[in-house]
Order: C-alpha cells, then sequence, then structure tokens
C-alpha cells in the first residue's frame, strides 16, 4: 500500500491524485460516526453516500437488516479487463432482485445496497457490498452452508444471493463455495449481520462503521475509467 501518493510533501492531500473531483478523508469519525482509516484514506464523495443510502433506508422501513458480502470471481475465470462496465455486478443485482421479487414475502423487502469496485493485484475485480433489506420481510441470512446435493436451492436469504451471483457469472451452483463471502465482526467473529430498528443509532454507527471500508481509496482502480462505487436505485 503506497501511502505517499497521498501526500504532497509533509501535507496530506484532499483530493485523489487520480481523480480531483474524489475528496480524501483522513479523520477517524465522519458525522459523529467512527469510520475506518487503517489503510489510508477514505473517499468523502463515496462516505457521503453511503450515509444518505442507509438513511434513506431507516426512513423506509420500521426494521431493517444490513448484511456485509463479498463477491469474488473463481480461479481460471477472466472477467475482462477490470471489467469496466461492473457488468456482472449488474446482472447480480438483478437476479437478486427477481429472487426476492418471487419470494413472495408478506411484507416488502424494499431492497438497497451500496457497493465498491477493487482490484489490487489479482487478474479480476472482486466486490464488497453492504445488503439492505426491510426487516419485516427478513430478519437473517439463513443456512449458510450448501444442500446435500452441493448446490444452494434453499428459500433462505444466503442460498438466494448464491444463486444470484451464480446467474450472474454463469457458473455452477455445486462450484459457488468461497465466492460469496460473509465477512465477520472482528470483536464477536459473528457474521457480519446487523437486525435493527430505525431508532437504533448505536448498530446504525456500527453498521455504517463497518461499511466505512467499502469507502477507502485504496485498491480501487480509480482514474482507469471503471466505476468503483455506487449504489442501487430504488
Amino acid at each position: 500500500m503506497n501511502i505517499s501518493m497521498y501526500h504532497v510533501g509533509q501535507h496530506l492531500r484532499k483530493c485523489h491524485p487520480d481523480n480531483p473531483c474524489l475528496k480524501l478523508w483522513w479523520e477517524g469519525y465522519y458525522q459523529s460516526m467512527w469510520v475506518q482509516t487503517q489503510k489510508g484514506p477514505l473517499i468523502e464523495n463515496y462516505l457521503a453516500k453511503l450515509f444518505d443510502v442507509m438513511n434513506r433506508s431507516r426512513q423506509d422501513c420500521n426494521r431493517i437488516l444490513a448484511i456485509r458480502i463479498d463477491l469474488r470471481f473463481p480461479n481460471g475465470m477472466y472477467a475482462g479487463l477490470l471489467d469496466y462496465k461492473n457488468s456482472a455486478l449488474s446482472a447480480f443485482q438483478t437476479f437478486f432482485q427477481r429472487e426476492l421479487d418471487r419470494a413472495g414475502t408478506k411484507y416488502p423487502h424494499k431492497f438497497r445496497c451500496v457497493w465498491c469496485c477493487e482490484q489490487d493485484t489479482s487478474i479480476n475485480p472482486h466486490y464488497h457490498l453492504l445488503l439492505l433489506l426491510n426487516g419485516d420481510a427478513y430478519n437473517g441470512l439463513g443456512y449458510i452452508g450448501r444442500t446435500q446435493s452441493s448446490d444452494y436451492g434453499y428459500e433462505n436469504l444466503f442460498h438466494r444471493i448464491v444463486r444470484s451471483w451464480a446467474r450472474a457469472i454463469n457458473h455452477p451452483q455445486e462450484c459457488m463455495e468461497g465466492l460469496v463471502q460473509v465477512p465477520r465482526k472482528p470483536v464477536t467473529n459473528e457474521l457480519a449481520t446487523w437486525f435493527f430498528h430505525r431508532q437504533d443509532q448505536f448498530t446504525f454507527e456500527q453498521v455504517f462503521g463497518a461499511a466505512s471500508y467499502l469507502c477507502k481509496a485504496y485498491s480501487k482502480p480509480i482514474g482507469q475509467g471503471v466505476n468503483c462505487f455506487d449504489s442501487s436505485r430504488l
């Protein structure tokens, strides 16, 4: 990690050297909420979008289910030079939206997400996402293993996520192990999911801090014609 690229002499840069429209955020708190700066500066523009999407979800839902996931391509699959249009990620969102629509839950799912594209030394990019859903429709991931037939055929949330990514990259379900990962919380080692009420500011801040990882400048192909950060649009 080359932190020196974010310095001008002894001074910290205020904007990203490869895109001056992106403002660098060096402080450990944003909107009075803790954020992750251990890998260098964050992008203030991304933090603002993350905060906006989370706020919209909170305004729209009494209870919220938040999930951090990582999506990766299998070894041996070349996704194209940086997957410039993030076509696989767009396809994932489309397929996941269909999965949720077909689930027929009593309450609307009100799906939102924030995502980032990163690529450091790997031949392919990978994606970090924060998924936000109506907690009256879903309250957890469900079983995160495979079925006895080694596919992901259960009608729970995690299997819907895996099936959606499998379809997006046109990959067999029985070969999807490890390609959809749910990170773990650093202290408790629990899966990075949160179920909370809209007025629960403490948990809201926990989710924001965990998702601020998506906003780091490090390992993003900024200035290479790639959309590195975005959100779904309701």
